[in-house]
């Protein structure tokens, strides 16, 4: 009676506790796509083994981590979502061996033209949450000259499902995180985000002697939108001004919202003559937006470079603003009890 290739000299339970802490001790996703693909390595000893990820934009398969003979040109390469062995898996998101790939119609040949290896067998599995599939593990050749078995099928198939956890836990961590640093109503960085980009930007000037610079804004008389328009109304004004802010700058600049109507931009490596061209161009772009919408936004702005003093940037931009708003509303800046650079100085919580 025939009976499945014996693999107890290879495959251990205890194969399984070092996946888990691999998995568990990894602190980042490639960390972790690293070690299994290391353990798929000792266990199963195929010639080359690739593990693919699906682009959710273009549908695509990429190479995301390649290991073999002759294969260092499949690196970062991608294939359609439907073509070929690993297409077919992505699709049906179910595991496949194919002992012989030239009497198979699936397998694509392009790969192996690109690289000069000669494919002879697949297995592959899915990487798989619930019924939605990111991905491929997809093992080719064994280095013995054997067929793949059944068991190795299944055994690959649990592996994928450990990798399949990692990988989802891992993106939810990325996205906790995410959240933690974005203001929930405008989709800005809010004020934890901001205080972390500042030491940053000041350890980078002290660094390089290059200045960083920081723009305050807020929303004139935002309390009377309130009162008149309703909460809805001030909300929408906050998102208004944000998409202003960012639609003003450029992407390594640092858009937040550190409390209520209050806005900071930190600009890296931005002098002051930049920084007001900067300015310049968030109140074109706030009075083109005022045309066609109500009720209009009138903002007060402040701007204060960093370049290695011990002075807070943020405490000229302060100042600067509530000139500002002084100019135009007749009062005493002096006379104001709490200003933005002391509230950015204090252990509040973020928003």
């Amino acid at each position: 009676m025939d009976h499945e290739p014996r693999i107890d000299d290879l495959v251990k339970l205890s194969f399984f506790a070092e996946i888990g802490k691999d998995i568990a001790s990894a602190h980042t996703l490639r960390e972790t796509l690293n070690a299994v693909m290391e353990r798929i390595g000792q266990i199963f000893a195929p010639l080359n083994w690739s593990l693919m990820l699906k682009n959710p934009r273009t549908g695509k398969l990429r190479f995301e981590i390649v290991i073999g003979s002759g294969v260092e040109l499949l690196q970062g390469k991608e294939l359609p979502g439907d073509s070929g062995i690993a297409g077919w898996i992505l699709t049906n998101g179910r595991s496949l061996i194919v002992p012989d790939v030239s009497v198979d119609s699936r397998f694509d040949t392009s790969m192996d033209e690109l690289t000069g290896f000669r494919t002879k067998s697949i297995i592959g599995v899915p990487l798989k949450s619930n019924d939605k599939v990111f991905g491929v593990i997809e093992l080719v050749n064994k280095l013995d000259g054997e067929a793949f078995s059944a068991l190795e099928l299944k055994i690959l198939q649990t592996i994928a499902d450990f990798t399949a956890i990692a990988v989802e836990k891992h993106y939810y961590l990325a996205a906790l995180r995410k959240i933690a640093m974005v203001d929930g109503l405008t989709g800005v960085h809010n004020r934890r985000s901001y205080d972390a980009a500042l030491e940053r930007e000041k350890a980078r000037t002290e660094r390089t002697n290059t200045p960083f610079t920081v723009i305050l804004v807020d929303v004139d008389r935002f309390k009377a939108i309130n009162d008149e328009f309703g909460h809805a109304v001030g909300d929408e004004v906050l998102k208004r001004l944000a998409r202003i802010l960012e639609a003003s700058v450029r992407k390594v600049d640092h858009v937040c919202r550190i409390g209520g109507d209050e806005f900071s931009i930190i600009l890296p490596e931005t002098d002051r003559q930049a920084a007001d061209a900067v300015q310049d161009r968030i109140k074109r772009n706030l009075e083109a937006d005022n045309a066609s919408a109500d009720p209009q936004i009138c903002l007060s702005i402040g701007c204060g470079e960093f370049a290695g003093s011990e002075d807070d940037p943020t405490d000229e931009a302060d100042r600067q603003m509530y000139r500002d708003k002084a100019r135009r509303f007749e009062f005493n800046a002096e006379d104001l009890p709490l200003n933005v650079g002391e509230l950015l100085s204090t252990d509040a919580p973020a928003l």
